[in-house]
């Protein structure tokens, strides 16, 4: 019989068996969801390819022909080659921005995710999600990718290969498309042509609004593509990106995306920068244009402005995975976050982008705004509309309200004359700073076409209103930290401050608002004082309601909070 010291050390052998069985087999298993999910460059990415080093000459930053700068203030990249030597210029030139964007945005991701488990089941969930992403890209921009990847440092390799990534941030419109408050949300775009304008010129404008990083407005770039075989482009985005959201091409094509949402999704298809991005290489009409946007099988819903330069025609693609939709005009073209066709007039996403955000306000202020400038519209008449900052019917709004078509949070603003191949971009803040001007053709090589002169900044810039919007912010993120950390007093007193600097702030008043409730709901003082803070919260709630606030949702919680303290009302 064995002893009891022997059954032990079986015993132990036995759990010590087991214990390493389960270890193997997760390490096979994560082997094996690893080897299902990972997306790799492509076979023969970069064999023979010349990589030239960085060189410094003049001011500018070269690698081969590609070249940097930012002597204009603004940053422009200058790409030509192959696929993947031109990505590798491309990640070469900009790593010093790439290296910067990549660890703000780790940064703010393992801010709000702290936890390692659960930042690792969000990144396994959107690997298998997206494992077929690259199977719709293009074999020439694969290669161009695997050169932007091996052009630059892997700072986020313990995240996912580099590789990975690159089309990852390429998918970043596609994957944040369905969150409510996504900060890709609120564009808007316009279009005037023939009868319309001062001169017959087709002219267009567009505010990217994006709520990222600070740095996609700081470090905006103006790219000049050259792909070997293809048309050249312009593209209005930050370093890093191979895709186009702004952009036009040597035939005068021009090309934008605003979110849309739908009813009807899809797994399978390419993700919007990259299709935009094969429009402009291929298209020399407007209707070559369209035929290839229809070419390609897409992830998410959107509405695309394409502007032909050349015939002076403009339209507006109202796009999801089951409908393709197209709007033409001659004359004058507005474009916010919902689709206006009948085919999705009884789409209930659609109709949510409508009427509980900030699409239908931002729709019927640009419309009224063409219709009120129609045929005095030139490129300082497209600025103008791009910098407005009222509501419908000229209704005076806070800076920063999201109803406005400048809400005071584009990270690139553009007016583009596509009859004469012209781009001004903002040099920011936002629409604020004065436009940089290019001319494509001249950077193209055309060096007999002058420099255009740039378009001026908006005297808002150095205004009291400005500064005062600005100082808003900081004390609403103090009222944020403070309420965060139980300091309700703090808190009051910081936002009652960012009230007191911009009355007609929606957003501050509401915070405040809260705050009043917060306190009388959660007092140990007497009913006086809670008295005393509903009756300021019901003044400011009702005061918010007429402030044209840009989210139903918020609204609805207002008008909530009203009927409760009706109810409660002595």
């Amino acid at each position: 019989m064995e002893s009891k010291p022997g059954r032990r050390r079986a015993l132990r052998r036995h759990w010590v068996w087991i214990s390493l069985g389960v270890l193997l087999l997760l390490l096979v298993t994560r082997q094996l969801f690893f080897q299902l999910t990972v997306i790799r460059p492509p076979a023969g990415a970069g064999q023979g390819a010349q990589r030239p080093r960085v060189e410094v000459r003049d001011g500018r930053v070269y690698v081969g022909d590609s070249w940097l700068s930012r002597e204009r203030g603004i940053l422009e990249l200058h790409l030509s080659g192959e696929p993947f030597s031109l990505g590798y210029s491309h990640g070469r030139l900009g790593s010093p921005h790439l290296v910067q964007i990549e660890d703000y945005l780790f940064g703010e991701m393992r801010r709000y995710v702290p936890s390692s488990l659960a930042l690792g089941l969000i990144k396994a969930g959107v690997m298998v999600r997206q494992r077929n992403l690259l199977d719709a890209v293009p074999v020439p921009l694969r290669f161009e990718m695997a050169g932007l990847a091996e052009g630059q440092p892997d700072g986020q390799g313990d995240f996912l290969p580099p590789f990975q990534r690159i089309v990852f941030y390429h998918a970043l419109h596609d994957i944040t498309q369905t969150i409510e408050h996504s900060p890709l949300l609120g564009c808007t775009a316009l279009a005037a042509m023939g009868a319309a304008t001062v001169d017959g010129h087709l002219y267009v404008g567009r505010n990217f609004d994006f709520e990222g990083p600070p740095l996609f407005d700081s470090d905006k770039a103006v790219l000049f593509f050259r792909p070997q075989g293809k048309l050249a482009f312009a593209s209005v985005a930050w370093t890093g990106m191979a895709g186009v959201v702004t952009g036009i091409n040597e035939a005068g094509i021009y090309v934008s995306v605003n979110a849309l949402r739908t009813d009807d999704k899809s797994d399978r298809g390419l993700p919007v920068e990259l299709l935009l991005r094969d429009v402009l290489e291929r298209a020399h009409s407007l209707t070559e244009a369209i035929a290839v946007a229809r070419e390609h099988p897409i992830l998410v819903p959107d509405l695309y402005l394409f502007a032909d330069g050349q015939t002076g025609e403009a339209a507006v693609v109202e796009r999801s995975p089951t409908r393709f939709e197209v709007i033409r005009s001659r004359d004058i073209l507005g474009v916010a976050n919902h689709a206006r066709t009948a085919p999705f007039a009884k789409d209930q996403a659609n109709e949510r982008l409508r009427t509980h955000l900030s699409s239908g306000a931002r729709q019927a202020r640009v419309d009224e705004l063409l219709t009120r400038y129609r045929g005095s519209l030139d490129a300082l008449g497209v600025q103008q509309i791009l910098r407005d900052k009222r509501g419908p019917a000229d209704k005076e709004l806070g800076l920063g309200n999201r109803n406005a078509l400048d809400a005071l949070i584009a990270t690139h603003s553009v007016v583009i004359d596509a009859t004469e191949r012209i781009l001004w971009v903002s040099k920011g803040p936002h629409a604020l700073g004065e436009y940089i001007g290019f001319d494509l053709r001249r950077e193209l090589g055309d060096v007999s076409r002058p420099q255009p002169s740039p378009l001026p900044e908006d005297p808002v810039l150095h205004s009291p209103e400005y500064r005062n919007f600005q100082m808003m912010g900081q004390s609403l993120h103090a009222a944020e930290v403070a309420r965060k950390h139980d300091q309700p007093e703090l808190a009051i007193e910081e936002a009652r401050r960012a009230v007191g600097l911009t009355p007609l702030s929606a957003e501050a008043t509401l915070v405040l608002a809260d705050l009043l409730w917060e306190r009388s709901e959660s007092s140990s003082r007497t009913s006086s004082g809670e008295g005393e803070d509903r009756r300021q919260a019901r003044e400011l709630y009702t005061r918010f309601l007429t402030l044209l606030p840009p989210h139903r949702t918020e609204v609805e919680h207002a008008e909530s909070r009203l009927t409760a303290l009706a109810g409660s009302a002595p």
